[in-house]
C-alpha cells in the first residue's frame, strides 16, 4: 500500500502507477495500461467518482488481452475536515469484514452470517477509499423513498445485522456513532430553544400539524433539561454495532426484484457502538415516504423485534421497551435535525453542481417534513411526561 504522502487527494491526481500499486494484489496477472474517471455527482462529505481501468493480461496462448473493470473512488472533499469519517470506514472494511471470492472476483466482502453484502475495499486511507464497483443493481433516492414492498425485508436485515454485533464494543469505530450523534445533550439543551421556530417556519405542514408541533417545541424549550434527558436516555439504551447512516440511497438492490437476492449496504463512515433503534428511526425518517411509514411502521417494529430476538436469544429487549426506545430515537432525530438545519442547508447551498445543490436542498427539506410527521405520529403527551424528573 502506498504511503499517505503518495495517496492522490483529488481525482485529477490519480495515476496509472498508483492504480497498479493498489490493484496488484487483486489482479496479479494484470497490468494497468489506462484509466478514466467520471464524477457520480453524489455525496456531501465525499466526492464520489467511477474509475474505469483498462488492464492488459496474458491470454491463453500468450497474446495480450485487454479488459476493463470499474471501481468506485471516494475522495474526501478538501473543504471538510472529516478525515475521521474516512478512518472509521477504513477501519470497518479492514477489521470488521472478511474478504470473499478469489482475487479475480474481488467485488464483494462478507461477514459470516451478516445479512448485507459489503463492497470490497481495494484501498483505504483517511482521504481516499477505493471500492469494487457493484454492477447490475438498482438504486433509489431518499426523496422518492424505499419501494414499500422492500421495507419489511430491509427492516429484517437491519435486525439481523444488529444481532450480529449485539453488545459489541466496536473498538476503533465512530464514537459516538451515527449522523448527528456528535451533538451532545448539553448542546441540544442550549441550542434547540433558539432554533425550532425558524425550522418549523420552513416546513410545509397542515395548520393543525404545525400547531401541535409548536406546542411540543414550546414545552421542550420551557423545560430544556428534558432535551438532555432525551439524549441521555438514547445513549443509555441498548447498544450494538449500528450503521449510523442507514437509508435507502446507501443500498444497492437486485435488479430482478426478488427479496432473496443480495442487498448491498454502503457508506460505513459513521458506524460504531450505538442504540440500534437510532438506525431504525433514521431509516423511516430519511428514506420512507410518510404515507408508507404510517402504513407499515407498527408492523415493522414487530418484524424487527421478532428478527432480532430470533437471531440472538440473549437479546433482552421486550417489545414494549423497543417501542419506548424507538420513540426516544424519533424525538432525538428531530432534535438533531432542528439544531443542524442551518448547517444542512448550507451544505446544500455550497454543493459543487447546480443539480447536486437542488437535489440536496430537496432531500434535506423532505427529511425535515418526514421527521415532523413522525414525531406527531409517535409522541403523545403521556410520552413527554416520562421525561419529567
Amino acid at each position: 500500500m502506498a504511503s499517505i504522502a503518495e495517496v492522490p487527494a483529488r481525482p485529477g491526481q490519480l495515476t496509472t502507477e498508483f492504480l497498479q500499486q493498489i490493484l496488484r494484489a487483486s489482479f496479479p496477472s494484470h497490468r494497468v495500461v489506462d484509466f478514466q474517471w467520471k464524477p457520480m455527482n453524489l455525496g456531501v462529505i465525499a466526492e464520489v467518482v467511477i474509475i474505469t481501468v483498462e488492464f492488459e493480461s496474458a491470454g491463453d496462448c500468450g497474446e495480450a488481452k485487454r479488459v476493463e473493470k470499474r471501481f468506485v473512488g471516494k475522495f474526501l472533499r478538501p473543504e471538510f475536515p472529516f478525515e475521521s469519517m474516512f478512518s472509521v470506514e477504513s477501519k470497518f472494511y479492514n477489521e470488521f469484514t472478511t474478504k470473499a471470492g478469489d482475487a479475480a472476483m474481488k467485488n464483494s466482502a462478507a461477514i459470516v452470517g451478516f445479512p448485507f453484502a459489503i463492497p470490497t475495499a481495494i484501498f483505504t486511507s483517511n482521504v481516499l477509499i477505493v471500492l469494487g464497483c457493484v454492477e447490475s443493481v438498482k438504486t433509489f433516492a431518499c426523496v422518492d423513498g424505499s419501494p414499500p414492498h422492500h421495507i419489511p425485508m430491509l427492516v429484517t436485515k437491519l435486525a439481523q445485522m444488529h444481532a450480529c454485533f449485539w453488545d459489541h464494543d466496536c473498538d476503533g469505530l465512530a464514537t459516538p456513532a451515527g449522523i448527528g450523534s456528535q451533538l451532545t445533550g448539553e448542546e441540544k439543551r442550549l441550542q434547540f430553544p433558539d432554533c425550532w421556530k425558524d425550522f418549523l417556519d420552513d416546513v410545509p405542514l397542515e395548520t393543525s400539524e404545525k400547531m401541535k408541533l409548536t406546542a411540543l417545541c414550546q414545552r421542550l424549550s420551557q423545560k430544556p433539561d428534558q432535551l438532555k434527558v432525551v439524549h441521555d436516555m438514547v445513549d443509555s439504551g441498548p447498544s450494538c454495532l449500528i450503521h449510523g447512516d442507514f437509508h435507502i440511497a446507501n443500498m444497492l438492490l437486485p435488479t430482478d426484484g426478488t427479496e432473496n437476492e443480495v442487498t448491498w449496504l454502503l457508506d460505513w463512515a459513521t458506524c460504531g457502538k450505538g442504540n440500534p433503534l437510532r438506525d431504525l428511526a433514521f431509516f423511516f425518517v430519511v428514506s420512507v415516504q410518510a404515507s408508507h411509514r404510517r402504513a407499515q411502521e407498527a408492523q415493522c417494529l414487530e418484524i424487527y423485534h421478532k428478527a432480532l430476538t430470533a437471531e440472538k436469544e440473549t437479546v433482552c429487549l421486550s417489545l414494549d421497551e423497543l417501542h419506548r426506545q424507538y420513540k426516544l430515537c424519533v424525538l432525538n432525530q428531530f432534535l438533531i435535525l432542528v439544531v443542524f438545519d442551518t448547517l444542512s442547508k448550507s451544505l446544500a447551498a455550497n454543493a459543487k453542481t447546480e443539480k447536486l445543490r437542488l437535489g440536496l436542498d430537496e432531500h434535506f427539506r423532505e427529511v425535515n417534513r418526514r421527521s415532523c410527521l413522525s414525531v406527531l405520529d409517535n409522541l403523545s403527551v403521556k410520552d413527554l411526561h416520562l421525561l419529567e424528573p
